[in-house]
């Protein structure tokens, strides 16, 4: 166990890692916590006793929907499932329409609105973090009425609210009525990331070139179809050429 401010290492011997800092040559304490020396990477760490919780790709997470335009939803993300710290970082996720549901979406609003609480699952944390609802066990956990802002019922798989006694349409969770607040994160479907959500939407060298070599080869192929019509034109262009092309433009 080490405390703030303890010198632990040499410079020359350990670079500083995680929980410490170096001044002067020499590696000192910076978080109380447990000392861990790493003698294979050359690295000293210090890991606290009780550190901030940081999302991790394949984390259950809670936030509240606070910007819905285009084809995109923004949530600020107040809660991992399974932990009681506060979160460290980034706490602003984004959900594309591809990834609010398992069927398809025509319209965000018909799945989110702003205020509700969401259960989602990060999918990307670096450059931008990013988060799915495309999962049973994911989606609107808590809304509220659009008119009144009153707590909406569920009735069958619409929410009802009896104020004012119209029906709203969300993506729910599937423990809407019945939160599991107390299981394990991968029984929420923690931890798994599908293949499709690997690199987040539009994220990731593949799609974009995909994308470059599919508008490249576009552009290539029009100009290889313009070459041929120019090379035809130079071709019917000998003696007496000429003559013949005004004699068709008659």
């Amino acid at each position: 166990m080490v405390l703030p401010g303890e010198e632990i290492a040499v410079a020359e011997e350990f670079e500083p890692g995680e929980g410490t800092y170096e001044r002067n040559g020499l590696v000192f304490v910076a978080v109380p916590g447990v000392l861990e020396l790493d003698s294979e990477n050359r690295v000293a760490r210090v890991r606290a006793f009780n550190p901030p919780a940081e999302l991790k790709v394949g984390d259950i997470a809670y936030g509240v929907v606070d910007d819905i335009r285009g084809m995109m939803a923004t949530a600020t993300i107040l809660a991992i499932h399974g932990r009681a710290r506060q979160i460290s970082g980034q706490s602003e996720g984004t959900i594309h329409i591809s990834n609010v549901s398992e069927d398809y979406t025509e319209d965000i609003h018909d799945k989110f609105r702003l205020g509700d609480i969401i259960r989602a699952k990060v999918i990307q944390v670096k450059p931008s973090l990013q988060l799915t609802t495309a999962e049973p066990d994911l989606g609107v956990v808590k809304a509220l009425c659009s008119v009144c802002r009153g707590p909406l019922e569920m009735r069958d798989r619409d929410l009802y609210c009896p104020r004012d006694e119209r029906t709203e349409r969300r993506k729910l969770a599937a423990d809407y009525a019945d939160l599991r607040l107390f299981v394990a994160a991968s029984e929420l479907g923690g931890g798994k990331i599908s293949e499709k959500h690997r690199g987040g939407p539009g994220e990731g060298p593949e799609r974009g070139e995909r994308d470059r070599e599919g508008r490249g080869g576009g552009r290539d192929r029009v100009r290889d179809r313009g070459g041929g019509r120019d090379r035809d034109r130079r071709g019917s262009r000998g003696p007496g050429g000429r003559d013949r092309d005004r004699g068709r433009r008659r």
